[in-house]
């Protein structure tokens, strides 16, 4: 199967259905409308299609129905739970591998690239999550129902 990019047109009636130009863009865009059946043609098929997409997809559970399983105290305390036991794991498995790194007989090259292997992974998942966290206030979907 072959896929082609789309075109500037296509992607400016995305954007246009999308609600992501700014207000003079939108407005070159109407003006285009009445001289251009395909933009014409390619704007309401994507319109179609986003109502046709809202129709389909799954109803989400009601917000009674997430409030009901935040207050069961399974669903609560097993995710606590769950994230101590992975936090206890994980600092264990680090504390491990530490003491394994200072009392095997590796070389000191090989122990240096793994204690720079692990380091440089934990600065990565700690980096990215707190970009995330920093930017979730921003993010404009998270109020965006599935």
């Amino acid at each position: 199967m072959s896929t082609r990019e789309p075109t500037s047109d296509e992607l400016l009636a995305m954007a246009y259905v999308d609600g992501e130009l700014d207000p003079v863009a939108r407005a070159e865009v109407e003006a285009r409308l009445a001289d251009d059946p395909h933009l014409l043609r390619e704007i309401a098929e994507l319109t179609r299609l986003g109502v046709l997409a809202r129709q389909i997809t799954p109803r989400e559970p009601k917000d009674f129905e997430w409030k009901r399983l935040e207050s069961e105290l399974l669903h609560g305390g097993g995710t606590l739970l769950g994230l101590i036991a992975s936090a206890v794991g994980a600092v264990g498995l680090l504390g491990w591998l530490l003491y394994e790194l200072v009392t095997c007989e590796l070389e000191l090259l090989p122990k240096s690239c793994l204690v720079l292997l692990v380091l440089g992974l934990l600065l990565v998942f700690l980096l990215i999550f707190r970009a995330r966290l920093r930017t979730l206030p921003h993010d404009p979907y998270t109020e965006i129902e599935r």
